[in-house]
């Protein structure tokens, strides 16, 4: 099996270059980072561009339904895409690159690498562009439309199994099954049977020619032996009596012609009919227009349901849902002015916060280098105050000591000397002068203490001011964060609310697509239900002009066996006649006999085929069954591994209240092993759940259909499961892992941000690149 091993592209979309090595095995999420965008962080950044070069490069043509050109950067004239492939089983490297032009064609190049060397012939090389996509195909051993329904799977062109017509259905399953194979062999067959049932038909009226024959000669014999009187009339009387029956069989047959041409005129008007009813299907006519006209022409041949009733309700639903749809624009658009004046208000609040923080950060550092200038003064002023303190508590045990000893002084009563009797070498009058400058310099020192004392209040209160005031830069610098929050959160309520309005005008839109999808329906329904009463109008009418024509051959045969009468009666006696008549009957019912023995024959060899028609029909359908319960099999096993209780049925017949069996595939939705409806009844959740687990199964029966080692280990779903919770999606990721499935899945986060496989494409400056 194929494995996608790089991806490589150059000057796609907003992308310059990519260069990407797939995961094997495991499932990788993408997610997407728009930083030219805050509205829109996820969309728009580039993340489906990496599946657009899987579609290019395999197809030539892109995801989305846009030109070739367009995918191109707008910055270049050209891109380049490049896919490698890797098949383990042949041991080879298959490689497609493909050149896209604004102006000119494309360029496609493959290359196959086997047992490690370059396989230098011209087994990859082909005529033709279109040639080269149905090669890589081939190659892969898929078709275009299996590629874009099991294998990259988007919103642009992925159309579910389950939601698909029953045409459709039975397509796919073909597909799987081989039945095409069978198609072509009922085919040969319906044309064998083309022949035979001509044959069949030429025989029947040979046979009713007969029978009308027989009845008449045995008519005339019953005649002839039980009227003895008409037998005694004379011979121009029994002629008379004869041409007069055939004149009234001349009648029926004029009679039976004229039947024949109404019913002919009939089957114009039915042809007619159906060619005015298919102009109308092809027309772009309103269907009431087409109601209209398709009534008046169908009116003698049967009624249609009232279509104008049904096209009433869906068009009311639909004026219903556009007038929502006009008011929900005009409140998109409001909010969105809304959203662009608090945008607006938003940015002039943080432009002005950002002045603010400019000159709030110069005023810090000034506040912070005048407190550090007044600690230090506050410092200095306090080992100043500690250092006067010191030196008064120090002048003040001098003057207390000397105090003391002046205090303790004696005078001498002769010489009037001052001394203390205890420090003899102590000068009174000396210390007495010390006391003073100690007073003076204690004095002083307590004046200077004071003052300094009042230094340090005064630093205290510069302190507190510069303290306020850097409080209040702070509470300043709050309020304005305050504002700012408060702007944001009201941008971010008003951001939210423009997206929940987009989404529901997203919503109305789809609604309004279904809508008009189902009006598209009610159409095709009408076409289908008049061509119905055409086909079954024309074939009540074909086999009554069958009828009439066995009718006529029958009165023609009569007509004929009575001239032969006249001309017996004419020649021969009674009993002549009789023995002449019986003979005739004799005759005329041994070429009936063989006649219906060939009849037989004919229609055993019809039979024959018919039974055959009908045996490779029940064949096709036995092998759509297999496929069919295979399909149910495997989405099963899936939805049990993600831990879903839902389980889903298929059947490949329905049977009708008559008891008929129809080919028809059904599908039933179980809860818990009971049947809970149809699959439009699920939420839209359930509804990707259940959609996953089919496109598994159905890759699956693909893959196993193909020839050889090919098929395709790759999966990839581009917005196809966003309506499941973060938990499912978990559990679809885990089941996926389990399986060794290579998958890719774009994402808008809405998954476990522990989960290990994710790849990040950010958009800056309108580029876009893989981080």
């Amino acid at each position: 099996m194929w494995k996608l091993n790089k991806i490589e592209a150059r000057n796609l979309c907003a992308f310059r270059e990519i260069d990407y090595t797939l995961n094997q095995g495991v499932t990788t999420l993408i997610f997407g980072d728009n930083r030219d965008n805050e509205s829109q962080r996820s969309n728009g950044s580039g993340k489906s561009a990496l599946l657009e070069c899987i579609a290019i490069g395999i197809t030539g043509s892109p995801l989305r339904k846009i030109k070739n050109e367009e995918i191109i950067n707008d910055a270049a004239d050209e891109c380049y895409v490049r896919l490698e492939f890797f098949n383990s089983s042949c041991n080879e490297v298959f490689a497609v690159e493909r050149e896209l032009y604004r102006k000119g064609a494309s360029v496609v190049h493959c290359s196959i690498e086997r047992d490690g060397k370059l396989v230098d012939t011209d087994e990859a090389v082909q005529h033709s562009v279109d040639a080269y996509t149905k090669y890589i195909l081939e190659k892969l051993g898929i078709t275009r439309d299996e590629l874009f329904n099991n294998f990259i799977l988007s919103k642009h062109r992925y159309e579910d199994f389950l939601s698909c017509s029953d045409k459709d259905k039975k397509e796919i399953i073909n597909r799987f099954s081989n039945g095409i194979v069978v198609d072509e062999a009922i085919e040969r067959v319906c044309q064998d049977m083309e022949p035979i049932a001509d044959e069949l038909k030429a025989v029947e009226l040979d046979f009713a020619s007969l029978e009308g024959r027989t009845q008449m000669l045995i008519e005339q014999i019953d005649k002839e032996e039980n009227g003895k009187e008409e037998r005694n009339r004379n011979k121009a009387e029994r002629i008379r009596g004869i041409e007069q029956t055939i004149a009234e069989k001349r009648e029926s047959l004029r009679m039976l012609g004229v039947q024949i041409d109404a019913n002919a005129d009939v089957l114009v008007v039915l042809d007619t009919a159906d060619k005015e009813v298919q102009l109308f299907e092809h027309s772009e006519e309103s269907l009431e227009v087409c109601l209209n006209g398709i009534e008046m022409l169908l009116k003698p041949f049967g009624k249609l349901t009232d279509w104008n009733n049904v096209l009433k309700t869906k068009t009311d639903e639909l004026t219903q849902v556009q007038s929502e749809q006009v008011a929900l624009f005009d409140e998109v658009a409001d909010v969105d002015v809304k959203v662009k004046q608090q945008q607006t208000v938003c940015d002039k609040l943080k432009s002005e916060h950002t002045e603010f923080m400019t000159t709030a950060t110069a005023k810090s550092e000034s506040y912070k280098k005048q407190l550090a200038d007044l600690e230090k003064e506050m410092q200095e002023a306090n080992q100043l105050c500690t250092s006067l303190l010191e030196k008064r508590r120090t002048h003040s045990s001098a003057i207390e000591l000397l105090k003391n000893k002046i205090a303790g002084a004696i005078t001498c009563p002769k010489c009037q000397f001052e001394f203390v009797a205890s420090d003899s070498s102590f000068d009174v009058t000396q210390g007495e002068k010390e006391l003073e400058r100690l007073q003076i310099e204690a004095e002083q020192t307590t004046q200077k203490r004071t003052e300094t004392e009042k230094t340090i209040v005064f630093i205290e209160q510069d302190q507190k001011e510069i303290q306020q005031a850097s409080r209040q830069l702070n509470t300043d610098n709050s309020d304005w964060l305050a504002k700012v929050d408060n702007a944001e959160k009201e941008l971010q309520t008003l951001n939210f609310k423009l997206e929940s309005l987009q989404r529901k005008g997203k919503q109305l839109t789809e609604k309004i697509a279904t809508i008009q999808k189902e009006i598209e329906n009610t159409r095709r329904k009408m076409f289908d239900q008049a061509f119905e009463i055409i086909d079954s109008a024309t074939a009540s009418r074909k086999r009554e002009i069958k009828i009439l024509r066995e009718d006529m051959a029958a009165a023609e045969s009569s007509i004929e066996t009575l001239y032969t009468t006249i001309g017996e009666i004419n020649n021969s006696s009674p009993d002549e006649v009789i023995q002449s008549l019986r003979e005739s009957l004799k005759e005329v019912r041994s070429r009936s006999a063989q006649t219906l023995k060939n009849k037989e024959v004919v229609q055993q060899r019809l039979n024959r085929l018919q039974e055959q028609e009908q045996r490779f029909a029940q064949f096709r359908t036995y092998l759509a069954n297999t496929k069919i319960e295979a399909l149910a099999t495997i989405t099963n096993e899936f939805l049990e591994n993600i831990g879903s209780d839902l389980r889903i049925r298929f059947s490949g017949y329905t049977v009708l209240k008559t008891g008929k069996v129809r080919e028809k595939i059904s599908i039933s939705i179980l809860r818990d092993g009971i049947d809970c409806g149809s699959f439009g009844k699920l939420s839209a959740g359930e509804s990707c759940r259940i959609n996953l687990a089919t496109i598994l199964a159905m890759q699956k029966l693909v893959n196993s259909n193909c020839e050889g080692e090919k098929g395709l280990d790759l999966i990839v779903l581009d917005e196809i499961l966003e309506a499941v919770d973060e938990q499912g999606l978990a559990n679809m990721f885990e089941a996926l892992n389990k399986l060794n499935i290579s998958a890719l899945v774009v994402s808008h986060g809405n998954t476990s941000e522990a989960y290990p496989n994710t790849l990040v494409i950010r958009k800056e400056n309108g580029k876009s690149r893989i981080v």
